[in-house]
């Protein structure tokens, strides 16, 4: 995949003057509806043409960029390496191309402003975790965002308890049992035997092992306060806690014996617990907005937060995800679908003028927008 960062987003939104094209769609990742990617991607394609002939400026730089592209749909190596989504960006001096570990609209627009909003929601509570998976047999180190997972292998960590104790057979057993998978919260939830069980000398074994663990995970992360979650058999978590001394240990273990789990069950596991964690910002965002929501310093008012972002009076926008209203900023009425060239679709417009004055952005399911607007902020003056 693609690494998308907000730094790259920033340079999106403050990109110079000119038409710009913003393409979206989802992509497979395998199976025979791979092919299905260039087939819509010729169409999307063709659709950024037709709507660049439709502007009244001269295109034939951002058109030959456009036609550079195109070249793409017949490169089928290319095709087998996506994600589940692809974003691209065309400009007269500008292609940029992603692909992405999370689903994407089907989309195409052009317009003086790269259409960004699918990607603010992409990076909204993003933040990057690890995942320790640990058993007798085995030892995995993830490092995962909200959309994928990459396992790593860091020189110094163990593969097993055999070899971090230096043993030919490691003859005592850490018994565990295997509960059913929690269906009803879609995750896999394990249980393992209880600390009671366990023997001095086990215990002791156990923490040899970690104290290795530890060492390499040490190094790995150096001072580095990263999130890590530790998946094993639930009696092993609070050894494990007194002896590695990494500082972002998350609280909640994902228990059970990861053995027999694959690396995406292990994903929607740790994500379930980290969640709340990344989304804390955005979710604070709109306590304060509710909490304020006579303050004149929040609206919900379309031409009032237009006529804020342009002046960078916006501190914090909320957005309505997949939701669009178009018209000329500045007017009083606004549409859900572009019906002239000229006229911009104000939700993206103001996120891009938010971001471009150093306001932040983010994306809310419509039911959870306050009063559920398309678009709400709170300011951080009156604008004029």
């Amino acid at each position: 995949m693609d690494s998308f960062t907000h730094h790259n987003l920033l340079q999106l939104v403050t990109h110079s003057d000119g038409v710009k094209a913003s393409l979206y769609m989802p992509t497979v990742r395998s199976g025979r509806e791979v092919q299905q990617n260039a087939v819509r991607f010729k169409n999307l394609i063709k659709q950024v043409k037709h709507k660049l002939d439709e502007q009244a400026v001269n295109i034939t730089q951002i058109d030959a960029r456009v036609d550079e592209a195109l070249k793409l749909a017949a490169n089928d190596q290319w095709w087998q390496h996506q994600g589940d989504g692809l974003a691209m960006f065309f400009a007269d001096d500008l292609m940029e191309t992603y692909r992405l570990s999370a689903e994407m609209p089907e989309l195409v627009l052009v317009g003086q402003r790269f259409q960004i909003t699918p990607l603010v929601r992409l990076l909204q509570g993003d933040g990057q975790f690890h995942v320790l998976a640990v058993s007798q047999n085995s030892v995995r180190l993830f490092r995962c965002t909200r959309y994928d997972i990459t396992e790593l292998q860091p020189a110094e960590l163990p593969s097993d308890l055999r070899s971090a104790l230096n043993i030919d057979e490691y003859t005592s057993t850490l018994q565990h049992h295997t509960a059913g998978a929690s269906r009803a919260s879609g995750g896999t939830i394990f249980h393992g035997q209880g600390a009671a069980d366990l023997d001095v000398q086990k215990n002791n074994e156990i923490s040899q092992y970690f104290q290795v663990i530890n060492r390499a995970l040490s190094n790995y992360f150096n001072d580095d306060r990263v999130p890590l979650v530790f998946a094993g058999v639930e009696y092993l978590f609070p050894i494990f806690r007194e002896t590695c001394k990494h500082k972002g240990i998350f609280d909640e273990p994902v228990a059970g014996n990861p053995d027999d789990v694959s690396a995406k069950q292990l994903h929607t596991a740790a994500w379930r617990l980290v969640e709340p964690m990344f989304l804390r910002d955005r979710e604070s965002a709109l306590t304060q907005f509710n909490k304020f929501v006579a303050n004149e310093k929040t609206t919900t008012k379309l031409n009032q937060i237009v006529s804020a972002a342009q002046e960078g009076a916006i501190e914090t926008l909320l957005l309505a995800e997949d939701e669009q209203l178009w018209g000329l900023p500045g007017d009083s009425g606004a549409v859900a679908s572009q019906v002239e060239i000229k006229k911009e679709e104000l939700l993206n417009y103001s996120a891009v003028l938010t971001l471009a004055t150093g306001g932040t952005v983010y994306t809310l399911p419509k039911h959870r927008m306050p009063q559920e607007q398309r678009l709400a902020a709170i300011l951080r003056f009156l604008s004029r």
